[in-house]
């Protein structure tokens, strides 16, 4: 069983018994291989909300600032860092994983870097995110796209325990 998967499965053992899954499908690149494992996924469930993001992830994350800031070391984002430019706005830097990248870099805490995306930080960084996550800095850092896949969402969901 591969890393991934092996993983997914201990965090379903771990999760109590819903009559809902939310799964968030993050495509980025290579949507032929995630379609597949979408569909695996979910074959022969019919109580799932599905959300999907694409290539935004890492701008959300960065739009959590306070977060950021912690879970990298840093007290203010480094000086010459993209991330410290006056005005910054998560959702319209063109480039969220070269930002990623740069303050990884910066960071004496981490012992990698972002690079075009690196699973293990963002592992590391979603248990430290986790019961601490501040969804209003995300909206207001992404106000086009982040606020509409919560709106989908909690839509999704109700619509689904209308069913019931």
């Amino acid at each position: 069983m591969a890393r991934g998967e092996e993983a997914r499965r201990r965090a379903g053992e771990r999760l109590p018994a819903a009559p809902h899954r939310f799964y968030v499908i993050l495509l980025d690149r290579r949507t032929k291989p995630i379609q597949e494992k979408v569909r695996k996924l979910i074959a022969g469930k019919d109580r799932f909300v599905l959300g999907v993001a694409q290539e935004e992830i890492e701008a959300w994350w960065l739009g959590d600032r306070e977060n950021v800031l912690a879970w990298m070391g840093f007290e203010e984002a480094p000086v010459d860092s993209r991330y410290a430019r006056a005005g910054y706005r998560a959702e319209q830097d063109d480039a969220p994983k070269r930002t990623l990248d740069e303050l990884t870099r910066c960071s004496e805490r981490l012992d990698r870097v972002y690079g075009e995306g690196n699973l293990d930080l963002a592992r590391d960084f979603a248990e430290h995110w986790e019961g601490h996550v501040r969804l209003p800095q995300i909206e207001h850092e992404c106000p086009k796209r982040f606020p509409k896949l919560c709106r989908d969402s909690e839509n999704a969901f109700r619509w689904a325990k209308s069913q019931e």
